[in-house]
């Protein structure tokens, strides 16, 4: 006979170095396999019913999130949305970026239990992360059209830039690099620095930029050096011959 179909109410929040987003969606899932085999289901159709804002993720400082501020963004966008968590049958949380590597995720995961039915929580190691926002970002289906050629996609954070390299709708590579854009962080008017991370301080002395926290930059410094990143990534992917040693310091 036809497969049944049954819907799913699913929460996903993405917790990112610098942002935070949680997104309902409701999903159609169906048991493909013949009545006499093992249930196959799979999900065959999707639909986002809520989207909430985009927060900046709240941090105590720059190595400790604030679970209870995280918790209370997510109780109120389910108000926002009408769902309480017993609607729920399933959900994920992705930690990322240098989010994923803070002490306390663990404690940011207890603090949403509850708040969904059976989570699937992830603090999403670069490898997964990259594949993720390869699929996301349409590369991973776009390769299945490109026969004979490999397609890159570069996720640009907050802390990391992932990379996935897909052919034929599989990935088949991936990396990580040190490079976002809150690896400097400063004043917007004064232009001074509040926080430079510390591969890219090692990138200035070799570049001989000052670019160290407490003083102010110059626009023409701070764009020299996105311009050396750029150069950098462009490398890790091999298209260019700038210094190696470059390319290794910004690897994960």
């Amino acid at each position: 006979g036809q497969p049944m179909s049954e819907y799913l109410l699913s929460v996903g929040i993405d917790l990112g170095t610098t942002t935070t987003q949680l997104i309902f969606s409701r999903l159609e899932v169906e048991n493909t396999a013949s009545a006499a085999s093992i249930p196959r289901i799979q999900i065959v159709d999707k639909e986002i019913i809520y989207r909430s804002d985009i927060y900046f993720t709240p941090l105590l400082d720059r190595s400790i999130i604030d679970a209870a501020k995280v918790r209370e963004i997510v109780e109120n966008e389910y108000k926002k949305a009408g769902i309480s968590p017993g609607d729920l049958s399933a959900g994920a949380v992705i930690i990322t970026g240098e989010t994923a590597r803070k002490e306390n995720s663990e404690a940011v995961l207890r603090t949403l239990s509850g708040l969904a039915g059976d989570f699937v929580v992830a603090t999403a190691g670069s490898d997964l992360e990259s594949i993720i926002a390869g699929r996301g970002a349409g590369t991973a289906a776009m390769s299945k059209k490109t026969f004979g050629k490999s397609l890159v996609n570069l996720d640009i954070g907050g802390g990391t830039t992932n990379i996935a390299v897909f052919t034929e709708g599989d990935p088949v590579d991936t990396s990580c690099l040190d490079i976002g854009g809150r690896q400097i962080i400063l004043e917007p008017r004064s232009l001074k620095l509040t926080y430079v991370a510390e591969k890219i301080r090692i990138l200035a002395e070799r570049m001989r930029l000052p670019l160290e926290e407490g003083r102010s930059a110059t626009m023409k410094d701070l764009t020299a050096m996105c311009q050396r990143l750029a150069v950098i990534m462009a490398r890790s992917l091999g298209l260019n011959n700038s210094p190696a040693e470059d390319v290794k310091l910004f690897y994960t």
